[in-house]
């Protein structure tokens, strides 16, 4: 059963932060090489705090988390990466569809006594599913404050290879979506219909997809805050390297 990881991590300075970018990016490329059911693997500094990241992560299943965080090239760079005095997560979610379906003991140690996640069950949407016909153009977007109804809005705009949203611990509704095109471009909403969003982070490097969907974003919701981020470590969505 596929799991996403979300994590939030505070390092002691903006120097480490940006050292463990670049680690993390190395770790990317392994995982990227080696191990295609790891569907997502992005990797940012928050725009607002330089000293905070932010993880993004999707594993097919538990064989593809333990692959990957067993890999001896891997193991090596995490190790020299996630020292003592790197800094601590603040916020660590693993967003699953079914909370009743066990994982396994070793996994559940890992997530559990180690990383410390909080288990947080998917409210509507689904962690991945394959596209026909996409296109080379990948988006990973976060709303943060959202109405209930962005998520069936949002779907009438794009085509998602992940959308889902869920609730933390003060009811506050967050939506996780990797873009893979536009599904409708030309919909546009009245004012008094649009729903709403609070703040809205868009991860992506391509100029001519950020001024789209932006546009599109503003269009069709009232959106309070909406930042971009250009600048990742990782990679969105996996693609075959050949």
């Amino acid at each position: 059963m596929a799991f996403l990881l979300y994590v939030e991590y505070d390092t002691n300075s903006e120097q480490v932060a940006t050292n463990m970018l670049a680690n993390l990016s190395r770790m990317a490329d392994i995982v990227h090489r080696d191990y295609p059911t790891v569907y997502t693997y992005v990797f940012r500094q928050d725009i607002e705090s330089k000293t905070k990241l932010i993880f993004t992560e999707l594993y097919a299943d538990e064989q593809a988390f333990l692959q990957h965080s067993s890999d001896p090239e891997f193991s090596t760079l995490y190790q020299r990466t996630f020292t003592r005095t790197a800094g601590r997560s603040r916020k660590e979610f693993c967003i699953r569809t079914d909370l009743n379906t066990s994982l396994s003991p070793i996994v559940t140690n890992i997530l559990s006594n180690y990383l410390h996640v909080t288990y947080i069950p998917i409210e509507h949407g689904f962690l991945y599913r394959n596209i026909n016909n996409s296109t080379e153009e990948n988006i990973l977007m976060t709303c943060i404050g959202c109405d209930n109804n962005v998520y069936e809005y949002f779907n009438t705009l794009f085509n998602c290879r992940t959308c889902l949203t869920f609730k933390e611990s003060d009811d506050n509704q967050q939506l996780i979506a990797i873009i893979e095109n536009i599904f409708n471009e030309t919909i546009l909403n009245n004012n008094d219909t649009k729903p709403s969003i609070k703040a809205v982070e868009l991860v992506c490097s391509q100029d001519n997809l950020i001024e789209k969907f932006q546009k599109i974003m503003n269009n069709c919701f009232l959106i309070q805050s909406l930042q971009i981020q250009p600048n990742f470590s990782g990679y969105i969505h996996h693609k075959s390297s050949t």
